[in-house]
């Protein structure tokens, strides 16, 4: 279960992680008086809002109040918005990464921190990787001392501030194990001109499976909609197998390109750019964590399973423990089956790409799949574009072969319609 902003919030507060202050709204009328700037935050389970304008600033309760009623009630990147976050404006002086991710192939946490915040870690770990440290943590042994020197060997951070990070470090890694979380992330912790650490926005997947013991209870995430069967079938495709994850997030959407991403930033910003370029996607959804073909399988026949798609693009991130064979194995096994004849782009790279490009060049020439396969050299926006431009080729083609069908058949029906009236006019003669 993801939650949003204000209830992970409400997990580090309970470790005592210091977070910014906010008011959360569900009714415009309920906005108090306030005269300095705050910040006005859509309470959503997607990833970049702020890109969306999701996150805005505001001056004072009128104008608070007149964005709020644009947002409540309302659709937001395809979601139904209840509560909005009043928050308070933190004065930065620099941003920090944090963050904890359960790697599923070695079936233990892994600390990810860096002293770049606010930026997508994802596209921080493609452009400049030295900026990010990863330390495994042994369960048994817990988060040491060890690990927090390491995380901030050669930091430029005061000592002053150090100390308190190393504290949010440790509080974090209580919150993953005392709630049974998967994820955490804190971007960014702010470290203020007065030299204080605070934790202004915040994530948290917790395990589903965890949930008899749950000390904090949060509402189910179908309330703002009910699922659809693809979405009810995707969900399902993680039950009782943890081999990596595939289909835990899945949302239908109303266009007519299919989605398969890895990494959740990347995932984000891809479709984002797929919007931006004109395309409309028909979902979104993940896979990561090095899971198994035929978890990857079940996805993509899922995905798949939509009547007058345009293209499928399956992209991600430089991948470190998945195998890229063998997941898109999984994909092309549902592609030789239903041997779609809209363009497939393909855009991954980590372990046993090159095995992938020769399996996935093959594949194309025996079965006629109009495969296009890219690895890291283009960027994501880039072939998030070249799906947008070979869709909207497709479509043209199609359209053009419809037309010319019912041309055809026009000139059919005015021929047998002609020779009718021919054979008429001799029998009265």
């Amino acid at each position: 279960m993801k939650l949003k902003e204000f209830e992970a919030k409400e997990l580090f507060r309970r470790v005592d992680i210091p977070v910014s202050k906010g008011i959360l709204i569900s009714n415009k009328n309920d906005i108090p008086p306030f005269s300095e700037e705050r910040l006005l935050k859509v309470q959503t389970l997607a990833g970049g809002r702020g890109k969306a304008g999701g996150v805005c600033v505001v001056r004072d309760a009128g104008e608070a109040g007149k964005l709020a009623a644009r947002f409540l009630n309302s659709q937001f990147m395809g979601e139904q918005i209840t509560e909005v976050l009043l928050d308070e404006k933190v004065e930065i002086a620099k941003e920090l990464y944090l963050g904890i991710l359960f790697d599923t192939s070695k079936r233990l946490p892994v600390f990810i921190y860096s002293e770049v915040g606010g930026a997508d870690i994802e596209e921080l770990k493609r452009r400049d990787p030295t900026k990010i440290k990863l330390r495994e943590i042994i369960y048994h042994h817990g988060l040491v001392e060890d690990d927090c020197s390491f995380l901030l060997k050669n930091s430029s951070l005061s000592p002053k501030v150090q100390q308190q990070v190393k504290d949010v470090l440790k509080k974090l890694y209580t919150c993953f194990t005392r709630f049974d979380c998967t994820m955490l992330e804190i971007n960014p912790l702010v470290v203020t001109p007065a030299g204080e650490v605070v934790a202004v926005d915040a994530v948290a997947v917790l395990d589903d499976d965890a949930k008899f013991r749950r000390e904090v209870t949060f509402p189910e995430r179908t309330h703002n909609r009910p699922a659809t069967p693809r979405e009810t079938a995707a969900h399902l495709i993680d039950k009782d197998d943890y081999r990596g994850v595939a289909g835990k997030t899945f949302v239908d959407l109303e266009g007519d390109i299919a989605i398969l991403t890895s990494g959740g930033g990347a995932s984000m910003t891809l479709l984002d750019a797929l919007v931006d370029y004109g395309g409309k996607p028909a979902n979104f959804t993940e896979y990561s964590g090095n899971p198994p073909l035929e978890k990857v399988e079940k996805l993509t026949r899922i995905v798949l399973d939509r009547k007058n798609l345009s293209g499928l693009l399956v992209a991600g991130v430089i991948a470190n423990f998945t195998n890229i064979a063998e997941t898109l194995r999984g994909v092309l096994n549902v592609l030789i089956a239903v041997r779609p004849n809209f363009p497939i782009v393909i855009r991954r790279a980590g372990p046993h790409d090159d095995e992938a490009r020769v399996m996935l060049l093959e594949a194309k020439e025996k079965y006629g799949l109009d495969i296009h396969y890219y690895d890291e050299k283009i960027p994501l926006t880039q072939a998030a574009k070249i799906m947008v431009e070979l869709s909207a080729a497709y479509r043209n083609r199609k359209k053009k072969d419809v037309n010319k069908i019912i041309r055809s058949k026009n000139t059919s029906q005015s021929k047998n319609t002609s020779k009718s009236k021919n054979t008429s006019q001799k029998g009265v003669n």
